[in-house]
């Protein structure tokens, strides 16, 4: 593959994943925040450290553009370490950890995923972008 090629791929690339960003978005903007969240943190466990808070929204799609990608954890928080334009779309300035990635999706129900995923990918089928031919 000769340099060109692959500027055209990652352009491509960028394209794809902006495109799901946007169409994700608009299913997430419908769901409500868990009350468990955001749950107090108990300074005897957890003494100092650098406290860096996600949004569920921006959890919630990190997670469906893992499940979109196929990727683990650590796939994940790779691929968002090596694309900052995803990071700009997310409105992220660092990428979560896998731990952090994995919390979250121990706290969001698969459940929830699952029916958001299906929302956004119903948008990409074919008989959602070309109407109905009648015979």
């Amino acid at each position: 593959m000769s340099k060109g090629d692959y500027v055209v791929y990652e352009r491509a690339s960028r394209d794809e994943d902006r495109l799901f960003l946007e169409t994700a978005k608009e299913a997430v903007g419908e769901i409500k925040e868990p009350k468990n969240w955001k749950k107090p943190r108990d300074p005897k466990k957890h003494p100092g450290g650098k406290k860096v808070a996600y949004d569920f929204k921006t959890m919630l799609l990190i997670l469906l553009l893992m499940v979109y990608h196929r990727k683990e954890y650590r796939e994940m928080e790779s691929h968002l370490n090596n694309n900052p334009h995803l990071l700009k779309e997310l409105g992220l300035e660092k990428s979560p950890g896998k731990s952090t990635i994995q919390r979250a999706a121990a706290r969001i129900s698969l459940n929830t995923l699952v029916r958001l995923n299906d929302v956004v990918v119903e948008k990409f089928k074919k008989s959602a972008v070309l109407p109905q031919r009648r015979t």
